[in-house]
């Protein structure tokens, strides 16, 4: 009886194992790899007459790594430990995952305007992308000056196309706003397809948000 129940204990544990293949969701997958990984590690101390100490350590070594992995997929499915703004800036990224989030603003800098700050000059070249996320913007193009609401990217054309500013845009004082280097923002998506598809998706539908406001 004993004996049928050590050997249950292997064949379970590679049941589920193979069962764990089944899953496209990484953390299902993972989860039941660990569920058959501590069975293994079980077999390996109980059934033998000597624990099989090699093959107990790298069984802990391979739980040591899906946990590892299985906490990040947790943090970048959640928006733990978000500030306030990185929430509210969240809210208006809908199409971008928590992780996808933290990688975007990973290299941005918020600032809050002090002054009357002009952030594009009309027909100048441009190194930074912004997003404004409250506060007044002054549009001025063509001798046309005019105001657009905030929650609203700023030189994502110039970014895009490779451009030179097509308004000259100034925040008032009080206005929060956050700013990306385009040196390195090109070369965060250059490492990521799948975030550049996202950001991609992002400064279209603000466009079209832009176009319907005109």
């Amino acid at each position: 009886m004993s004996q049928l129940v050590d050997i249950g204990l292997i064949h379970v544990a590679a049941f589920v194992g193979v069962a764990a293949m089944f899953f496209r969701d990484q953390l299902l997958l993972r989860s039941f790899l660990v569920v058959s990984t501590l069975l293994y590690i079980s077999y390996y101390i109980l059934v033998p007459d000597v624990p099989l100490w090699g093959a107990i350590f790298w069984s802990l070594v391979t739980l040591g790594v899906n946990g590892c992995m299985m906490v990040r997929l947790v943090f970048d499915r959640t928006q733990f430990r978000l500030s306030d703004d990185e929430l509210r800036l969240f809210a208006a990224f809908s199409n971008l995952t928590p992780g996808e989030f933290r990688t975007f603003t990973s290299i941005a800098h918020w600032r809050t305007a002090n002054a009357r700050t002009i952030l594009t000059r009309e027909g100048a070249p441009i190194d930074k992308l912004y997003y404004v996320l409250d506060g007044a913007i002054g549009i001025s193009k063509g001798g046309r000056s005019f105001p657009i609401s905030a929650g609203a990217f700023i030189g994502e054309l110039a970014f895009l196309r490779r451009q030179v500013a097509s308004a000259t845009v100034t925040l008032e004082p009080g206005t929060r706003y956050v700013e990306w280097s385009t040196q390195a923002l090109e070369g965060l998506l250059g490492k990521s397809s799948s975030l550049r598809t996202a950001i991609d998706a992002l400064f279209n539908a603000d466009m079209a948000e832009k176009v319907a406001r005109a």
